[in-house]
């Protein structure tokens, strides 16, 4: 009694690389229209002429990301000195509202009727 193993002997062979060879092209072909309609929509080139002093810092900061900078102690006296400086005029802002509403025009020392 004989086995049937579906060997199809070179031509069998030669079929697949010839499948796999068009796919391979295929997808080659796919992914530089992708990649050609992702640069389109960017703009790159445009951007860069344009506003260039943007882009290099745009380009340094994931630079800088990438580099592994983002978890630096540096980076983290960055944020602490960002976050004082951001919640300074918040501060001040309310501290202003609340004496504001405190101190009222019209009432103060002078006028007093007790």
């Amino acid at each position: 009694m004989g086995i049937d193993t579906n060997y199809q002997g070179e031509q069998g062979a030669m079929g697949h690389a010839k499948k796999a060879v068009e796919e391979a092209r295929a997808a080659k072909e796919a992914f530089a229209s992708h990649a050609t309609n992702f640069s389109q929509s960017i703009d790159l080139r445009g951007r860069v002429q344009s506003n260039p002093i943007a882009m290099v810092l745009a380009a340094a900061g994931l630079g800088y990301v990438l580099g592994g900078g983002l978890f630096s102690p540096m980076t983290g006296r960055l944020v602490r000195y960002g976050i004082r400086l951001a919640i300074i005029p918040l501060v001040k802002s309310q501290l202003a509202g609340i004496v504001g509403s405190a101190v009222e025009p019209g009432e103060g020392s002078s006028g007093s009727t007790f």
